[in-house]
């Protein structure tokens, strides 16, 4: 068997590495709509855009504000509401700030979405927290009603 061949047969026999899956940052209008739905399911009447915003937020020169996450600012009045951070692997959404960890019933489709995209599983909310540099995180389940302000 000439040489070339005999290394093809050894190379395509060999085990080869596995890959490392990087997730590509959550785009930003995917992003802002899962945070427009968080503050919704906060009871928050996120259509009056005159006084509630959001915008996607960076570290410096463009770098993520935290590795692996999308982030998006919630804002009341121009005043910060919440610090939304989105991880990119798994869709799963909390906020940076008080570490809460949002498992509203609306968020599930995109998170399925986005699991299955890149081929992940769930993360616990004590992975979610310790990715933020928080302890003890607080699941939040239920959405609470909007109120109508006049």
């Amino acid at each position: 068997m000439p040489l070339t061949a005999s290394v093809f047969l050894a190379l395509s026999v060999l085990p080869t590495p596995p890959s490392q899956i990087v997730a590509m940052p959550i785009p930003t209008s995917d992003a802002v709509d899962l945070a427009r739905r968080v503050a919704h399911d906060e009871g928050y009447d996120v259509a009056k855009t005159s006084v509630y915003y959001f915008q996607q937020l960076t570290g410096p020169a463009g770098a993520p504000f935290l590795e692996g996450y999308t982030s998006i600012g919630f804002y009341i009045d121009g005043n910060a509401r919440n610090l939304i951070v989105i991880n990119n692997r798994t869709g799963q959404a909390m906020d940076f700030n008080t570490c809460e960890v949002f498992d509203y019933p609306d968020l599930k489709p995109f998170q399925k979405q986005v699991m299955r995209m890149n081929k992940a599983t769930t993360k616990t909310a004590e992975q979610l927290a310790g990715d933020a540099g928080c302890g003890s995180p607080r699941v939040v389940t239920k959405p609470v009603p909007v109120v109508s302000q006049k």
